[in-house]
């Protein structure tokens, strides 16, 4: 004897099944199952990339069930296809497309990435009607700045002081060098390097007892980032106090030089009367020619027009 609701069972694994094969991307048409062949996207790691200038950046692009379409990838700026399948079709050879075999994932590789390559990017499949995702590149300028003026002058014997930071706080600088030419200066002795990373990268680069051959060009260099320089002088000690006794010389010089321009017009100021008399004389004494009066007696030539000049 058949017990009651013994068919329960049999209709609950057929509608498991039927579910399972519509969720598995698979119809039964005519009591056969056929997979759904039309591609389609996975959900990528990031729509919104950042990369720091210099660096390279990936923008990965993950499609399932391609079969035999191609996936393409386009600037929007300019709709310039960089690339089809493992093809690249951009002059620019830092653009590449990556792809393994047997893989949904097909990226978009920029080498070297510059601020002005920040924008869209289409990943593109070429189905009937097509289908795209979108994503945005971000590139940020990844500038290191050397605190002060680029030429420093230092007294031999001083401390050599020197800092630098990164131009974007949030991102990790990577490992962090300082170069005297191309010599990597490492920490002890006379060397004391400081690096902080909490709210930005700072690094300090101390030298104690400056000498003569700390001269140099300092490079601060976070591998992450570009690198800033500095071109640092030291001055012996001797030729300091030379350059000092030579400024002390010259005001030396400068005041003797003042105090004869002053006694020159002190003596000009004294002979513009008598220079006034003589003219005077002349005058008259022509007047008197050319009128034809002959005096009696010698005029009396005043005392101070004998006088002569002071010898200059």
């Amino acid at each position: 004897m058949v017990p009651e609701g013994w068919w329960l069972p049999w209709v609950h694994l057929i509608t498991v099944c039927w579910v399972g094969s519509v969720s598995a991307g698979f119809t039964l048409e005519q009591g056969i199952p056929h997979f759904n062949t039309k591609p389609y996207f996975l959900p990528p790691p990031a729509k919104n990339v950042t990369a720091l200038e210099g660096q390279s950046a990936y923008l990965h692009c993950r499609v399932a069930q391609l079969g035999d379409k191609k996936v393409s990838w386009i600037r929007r700026r300019d709709l310039h296809v960089l690339t089809s399948g493992v093809h690249t079709f951009a002059s620019d050879q830092r653009f590449l497309a990556l792809h393994a075999d047997r893989s949904e994932n097909w990226t978009l590789h920029i080498r070297f990435s510059q601020v002005r390559d920040s924008g869209e990017y289409q990943c593109q499949v070429n189905t009937d009607p097509r289908i795209s995702m979108m994503f945005y590149l971000n590139v940020q300028e990844a500038a290191t700045m050397m605190d002060g003026s680029d030429q420093r002058y230092v007294r031999a014997g001083s401390t050599i002081q020197l800092s630098c930071s990164t131009s974007i706080a949030s991102q990790p600088p990577g490992l962090l060098y300082w170069y005297r030419d191309a010599e990597i200066l490492q920490h002890g002795g006379r060397v004391n390097i400081s690096t902080h990373l909490e709210n930005e990268t700072v690094s300090k680069l101390v030298i104690l007892g400056a000498r003569v051959n700390d001269s140099g060009n300092y490079t601060c260099w976070p591998t992450k980032f570009l690198p800033a320089s500095v071109m640092v002088h030291v001055i012996p000690e001797a030729k300091a106090a030379a350059k000092s006794h030579g400024t002390a010389n010259n005001g030396g010089t400068s005041a003797s030089t003042t105090k004869s321009t002053k006694a020159s017009t002190s003596i000009a100021k004294a002979d513009l009367p008598l220079l006034l008399t003589l003219v005077l004389l002349t005058w008259t004494t022509e007047a008197l020619l050319l009128t034809g009066f002959t005096p009696a007696r010698s005029v009396a030539v005043p005392s101070q027009a004998r006088l002569r000049l002071p010898a200059r």
